[in-house]
């Protein structure tokens, strides 16, 4: 043991040695050191210092110790500056100190912003092939004048200026200009004056006009899959939103799992863009299975198959089986590509056996369908043949049969699909049936929904919803259920069990001629991407409008924003029944 410790003081001995060479450490200049910012700005100025400046960003860090804080403080100034310009301040003053009485440290920043810089004189100005363009030049002027962010007096602020850069060239780059260019720009700043003049120069390049259309990747299918979602011509001027819209046609088909669709640009005249479209080809053939679980219509299972080339044709055949525990369904349809008009066609049979609130109903039908669908508005026109079988718990049964012709418009202008903030939609249906014409009873049906979202501060959002319904026929015993109205449920009244809010006839809820419902809802972030809802409905169905009660269901539930859309659980309290339900919901209801 003796030894042992002697050649550990041994070896030690240069170390101790080295150690004494060695400066010392300042233990309390290496501290944490914690500070609060407090910042004296304008109100508009705020919100852009405490996000962007380091001192902000910094303020809960756990090393941050005096030196650092230190180096922070001196950079203050410049960086204040460099944020403020953008925001049209070139002038600012800028005061900070440190106060070391309090735990933590205070640290105050003063900044007096100044006069903004106001935009003294616009001066945009297109060079190239467009000059002899009087009447596309003139064009360009009006818009200039409309559209242009920095108008003279207004504030100078980068973003503004910046898309004013980009606006002007894009104006020209969706049509006729592919190759347009900005080739100059300047913003002359004079600080003493507070005046800001800008100055644009963009090369239109040459007019371009559209070549032939060559296609790359097809092997199974004929080219007039392609060719019937071509909307312009050869020959014709060229325009970017053309070039867009047939590469969102041809992806949103089943038959390509990939779309690109690009030009040429040649440098030389004559100036004819040839339009290129590579596709890559889908399997043949998906199969598709699901379980699940709907508080409507309770736990589910699904098997899907699609086949993409009946025939050698392109022709879609897709079949489908549902089992649910109140519904189940079966379904074969073939959907025939577009035709070059922009409508789809498609042929349908199914087959759906549904026991709902003491009504057992079995229903076939067959029919066929004509649909477009353009940028904002969908169309949909269907002849059916259908047959039903009705039972109610009393045992009373009816077979009612009709030949139908629909009409269905719906109309989506909403800021984004997956989880809109503003915006509406709007659906309006009409159809109906002549008796005699295999059809028992004589209806016609009009059906309304609109759906509006306004938009409240930064992120929440307030949903309205309201249906209106009325089938006029003088026997609704001989109109088939899908022609008439029920409610509640997820989707409806909230509350209520699903479709039990209808006629009370023979123990079982039954169809009505006339249904109303309304929705108020407003929902706000909670966590990251999950938000609270609070909610009142109130509807109902009567056989006639001065029979019609409504009921109302009062609730909160939850959303969460899921890449695959918006997911909501309901937990609502139907007034009328006393009663309360959880409602489960996946997408957003339109």
């Amino acid at each position: 043991m003796i030894v042992r410790s002697f050649f550990v003081f041994v070896l030690a001995l240069p170390v101790l040695a080295l150690a004494d060479e060695l400066p010392a450490i300042d233990v309390e200049q290496n501290a944490y050191f914690p500070y609060v910012l407090e910042i004296d700005a304008l109100d508009d100025l705020f919100d852009l210092l405490d996000k962007h400046l380091d001192l902000s960003r910094m303020e809960t860090e756990k090393r941050m110790t005096k030196e650092q804080l230190g180096r922070l403080m001196d950079n203050a100034p410049e960086a204040v500056s460099s944020l403020l310009s953008t925001e049209g301040y070139f002038s600012p003053t800028v005061k900070i100190k440190l106060d070391e009485s309090t735990v933590p440290a205070l640290v105050s920043l003063k900044v007096d912003a100044g006069q903004p810089t106001l935009v003294r004189s616009v001066d945009v100005n297109y060079l190239g092939d467009i000059v002899p363009d009087e009447v596309r030049m003139k064009r360009l002027e009006e818009r200039q004048e409309q559209t242009w962010p920095l108008p003279k007096g207004s504030v100078f602020r980068q973003s503004a200026w910046d898309s004013a850069k980009r606006g002007a060239v894009n104006t020209l780059l969706n049509r006729r200009y592919p190759a347009a260019k900005l080739v100059h720009a300047e913003a002359n700043v004079n600080p003493e004056a507070h005046t800001v003049d800008l100055t644009v120069d963009v090369d239109s390049g040459p007019a371009y006009f559209y070549g032939p259309l060559s296609i790359t990747g097809l092997s199974r299918y004929p080219e007039k899959l392609i060719l019937n979602n071509v909307q312009f011509r050869e020959g014709a001027e060229y325009r970017r939103n053309d070039l867009l819209d047939l590469q969102t046609d041809l992806q949103n088909l089943p038959h390509f799992s990939l779309v690109l669709v690009d030009v040429d640009l040649p440098a030389d005249p004559p100036f004819i863009a040839p339009v290129k479209v590579t596709v890559q080809e889908a399997p043949l053939s998906k199969i598709s299975t699901g379980l699940g679980f709907s508080t409507n219509t309770g736990m589910r299972g699904s098997f899907d198959y699609r086949y993409l080339n009946l025939m050698d044709r392109a022709w879609v055949l897709d079949t489908g089986l549902r089992l649910q525990q109140k519904e189940q369904a079966v379904s074969a349809g073939i959907t025939f590509p577009r035709f070059a008009s922009g409508y789809e066609h498609r042929v349908y049979a199914s087959y759906v056996n549904e026991n709902i609130q003491g009504l057992d109903t079995s229903t076939w039908k067959a029919g066929v369908s004509r649909s477009s669908t353009e940028k904002y508005i969908d169309r949909l026109m269907a002849i059916e043949y259908q047959m039903e079988r009705r039972a109610l718990n009393d045992g009373t049964v009816f077979d009612p049969q009709s030949l139908t012709a629909k009409y269905q418009w719906v109309r989506r202008d909403v800021d984004r699909i997956r989880n809109p903030r503003s915006g509406n939609v709007i659906t309006v249906e009409g159809g109906g049936a002549l008796k005699g014409l295999l059809s028992d009873e004589s209806f016609v049906r009009l059906y309304g929904r609109g759906v509006q979202f306004w938009p409240v501060g930064e992120k929440s959002v307030v949903v309205a919803r309201l249906e209106l319904g009325d089938t006029f026929t003088k026997d609704p015993l001989r109109v088939p259920t899908d022609w008439l109205f029920r409610t509640g449920g997820s989707s409806s009244v909230r509350g209520y069990d699903y479709q039990s809010l209808g006629l009370s006839v023979g123990g079982s809820t039954i169809p009505g001629r006339v249904m109303a419902v309304s929705s108020l809802e407003f929902q706000t972030p909670v966590y990251k991407d999950w938000l609270g809802a609070v909610f009142v409905d109130h509807g109902g169905v009567g056989d006639q409008w001065k029979d019609w009660r409504g009921s109302t269901g009062v609730g909160v539930g939850t959303r969460w924003v899921s890449p695959v859309g918006v997911i909501g659980l309901d937990v609502a309290r139907g007034v009328e029944e006393n009663q309360f339900r959880v409602h489960f919901s996946m997408g957003v209801t339109f």
